[in-house]
């Protein structure tokens, strides 16, 4: 359990490990409980995965570009794959169960074609039927984390007992992919699986979401961030050249992009328990 506080508010986070036999489509469980002093806002990123939350309440809003209420979940939601930051904002607290999905995992468990999700927030009910809102609360209603993570783990199996895996162009896609941290030319992927760029694209868009180049493009976003924080580059000049990009330009325009800002403002505007990997 990590507990966190300073004056503008306190975060309790519970993280486990799914079981293995999920292994390669839930990456991590994490629970919290978070209160600040007034409202919070954050601007969500891009990142190489699917997001699936179950909200214990008050429930997390989503906002629109102009500041506005767009869209509440009561009872959770599900992110597919984006390409745009998402503005969420709390009352000024929130709990509940952040589930990081993978693409394959979130496209076997829902059954559905990915590109249906792509930059989309759905609720539990949209995503899963009924089954997802009961799931919701069991688990809120459960006896402390152990036991969420439990239910979850159980619910899971279940459903995965009743599809199939991805089929293997994709999962192969996907992993050299992921191996190159998206520096991986989208034309010597294709000939390397022996398949061309326009069957490609379309068993990501239906297994991912969203087409290989931009899916690429997230991974080295992803990565930057991950490098940055992890203080093994000495400053985004060498984060740009580590994870590929042709010169600092490309890395700032895509950095735009993604995050809406520059990596120089972005820092900026962190705030230290941002650093967790946090809903909302």
């Amino acid at each position: 359990m990590v507990r966190q506080a300073d004056a503008s508010g306190e975060l309790e986070m519970v993280a486990a490990d799914p079981d293995p036999r999920l292994r390669g489509v839930a990456l991590d469980y994490t629970g919290y409980r978070e209160r600040s002093a007034a409202p919070l806002r954050r601007r969500e990123l891009p990142w190489p995965g699917v997001v699936l939350i179950f909200d214990f309440g008050p429930t997390l809003r989503f906002l629109d570009d102009a500041g506005a209420v767009a869209a509440r979940h009561a009872g959770g939601f599900l992110a597919g794959l984006h390409d745009l930051t998402v503005l969420t904002e709390t009352v000024g607290e929130q709990s509940g169960l952040h589930v990081n999905l993978t693409p394959l995992g979130a496209r076997r468990l829902l059954g559905l074609p990915m590109a249906e999700l792509a930059n989309r927030v759905v609720g539990v009910e949209d995503a899963f039927g009924p089954a997802g809102r009961t799931l919701s609360e069991r688990l809120g209603n459960a006896a402390g984390w152990a036991a969420r993570f439990d239910l979850l783990d159980a619910a899971i199996l279940r459903r995965l007992a009743q599809t199939t895996a991805p089929p293997g162009i994709a999962a192969e896609a996907w992993r050299r992919l992921q191996a190159s941290g998206g520096r991986l030319a989208i034309g010597a992927l294709a000939a390397g699986l022996d398949c061309s760029p326009r069957h490609l694209i379309a068993v990501f868009r239906d297994q991912l979401g969203l087409p290989p180049k931009t899916v690429a493009r997230i991974l080295r976003f992803h990565r930057a961030i991950e490098l940055y924080d992890q203080g093994l580059c000495s400053g985004w000049a060498d984060v740009a050249i580590e994870c590929g990009y042709s010169d600092q330009a490309h890395f700032v325009n895509d950095f735009r992009r993604f995050a809406g800002v520059s990596p120089t403002v972005f820092l900026a505007s962190r705030r230290p328990l941002e650093r967790a990997t946090l809903p909302g």
